[in-house]
């Protein structure tokens, strides 16, 4: 998990990633950081199980694993965010370092607005004899996801 953002991602997610952090003006790892916080502190499905399983007295401490130690270490998530983390993990039945890693896919997968205008820009600034019309790619980008 420490080389998550690099290694450890598709390529096509990495870049999304990498797009989304130069746009907000910030390193990939703090950026990364930034995202799991407000995905740890954003309620899920997830949760639902999690409350559940609570309500029934289950105790849910994940197993510590090299995964999870190397999120702790790379990320420094507050407590709320790898609690968060870790009680979905342990309620899903799927590994802490796992579950954070397709946390990050699907966020990376679900493209917004402005995803799709950086994606257009940095098209034009790889080759400046692109003749995009910004403006029509926005009102196509808005209409096709119903804005």
């Amino acid at each position: 998990m420490a080389d998550l953002p690099v290694n450890d991602l598709p390529d096509a997610d990495v870049a999304v990633l990498r797009r989304r952090a130069a746009a907000a003006g910030l390193p990939l790892l703090r950026y990364v950081r930034e995202e799991l916080v407000a995905m740890a502190r954003r309620r899920t499905a997830d949760d639902t199980v999690v409350e559940f399983l609570e309500s029934e007295g289950r105790d849910l401490i994940p197993d510590i694993e090299m995964d999870a130690v190397a999120l702790i270490d790379t990320y420094d998530l507050p407590a709320d965010a790898l609690g968060a983390f870790s009680r979905r993990a342990y309620a899903t039945g799927v590994p802490l370092g796992d579950y954070v890693r397709q946390a990050l896919i699907t966020s990376a997968r679900r493209s917004t607005f402005d995803d799709v205008m950086l994606e257009f820009h940095e098209a034009q600034q790889r080759d400046p004899s692109l003749n995009i019309d910004m403006e029509a790619v926005a009102a196509s980008a808005r209409y096709a996801r119903g804005e």
